[in-house]
């Protein structure tokens, strides 16, 4: 895979570590799976309701003709993107690189627990997805799990794709950052439709008293991975809560196509 050229697309790091760590110097298969989905997922936010209505709006307005597989990468605990995308294909890969999300997606997909049952009643009320009678079957019978690395994402290999909270919120590297952003796009069909979600002004994480990395990003280096030569049609939106996840962080959604090549 062509990856993106650093003294074109690198600024200087946005970490004010000396030397910020790269996303394979962390403890990922120890990554507590019931912990940060009680923490996270366990009760339905005000801003991950928007993002699933402004992306079940956008789905349900594209032609899905020939979309036949779809992937969620980085799919950790967030079962919501692979649900609205449900619809839209016949195959959904949950790519994930932690050895302890691995396990909870593959028990999790074969009957989802109650925890989604408000996320789903929220998409639900597009009409595209009124055709899903039994979601969980659905899940189920749709979608397999892949435990590897973003950064061993293929090329052109997805009709349809997501990312949510993934690239900013695996390295300390800017450099990375982008470079798992461009992996995400670039493993796309041409023309494929895409929703990804970054958390803005992160400064890490802590899971169950484990810290975890993340690149302080702000709306300006998202919009600058969304290169015209990779994607087109793209809409970039803040999403606000009255309750932020972290103090001081902010999340943006983005909604597109990747770009015909």
């Amino acid at each position: 895979m062509a990856q993106p050229n650093e003294a074109e697309d690198v600024e200087a790091p946005l970490s004010t570590d000396v030397l910020p760590r790269p996303n394979d110097r962390f403890p990922w298969d120890s990554f507590d799976s019931q912990w940060y989905l009680d923490h996270n997922y366990g009760k339905l936010r005000d801003d991950d309701r928007e993002i699933m209505h402004r992306i079940a709006a956008f789905f349900n307005g594209i032609d899905n003709r020939g979309l036949k597989h779809g992937i969620d990468v980085g799919t950790g605990t967030n079962l919501y993107p692979a649900l609205a995308m449900l619809p839209l294909c016949g195959r959904i890969t949950l790519w994930e690189r932690a050895a302890t999300n691995y396990r909870w997606l593959c028990n999790e997909v074969a009957e989802y627990s109650g925890v989604w049952d408000p996320y789903w009643q929220e998409l639900a009320g597009q009409p595209m997805y009124e055709v899903i009678r039994d979601p969980r079957w659905a899940v189920h019978d749709r979608t397999r799990v892949e435990r590897r690395s973003i950064f061993d994402l293929p090329t052109s290999a997805y009709d349809i794709g997501t990312m949510f909270f993934v690239a900013e919120s695996i390295t300390e590297r800017n450099d990375e950052f982008f470079r798992a952003t461009r992996c995400f796009l670039q493993s796309l069909q041409p023309n494929a439709p895409f929703a990804a979600a970054f958390m803005t002004s992160s400064k890490g994480y802590e899971v169950n008293g484990v810290h975890f990395p993340a690149v302080a990003i702000t709306e300006d280096h998202v919009r600058k991975c969304l290169d015209s030569k990779l994607v087109r049609d793209t809409k970039v939106e803040n999403i606000a809560s009255a309750t932020p996840l972290r103090k001081g962080v902010g999340m943006v959604l983005v909604t597109g196509r990747v770009a015909r090549r």
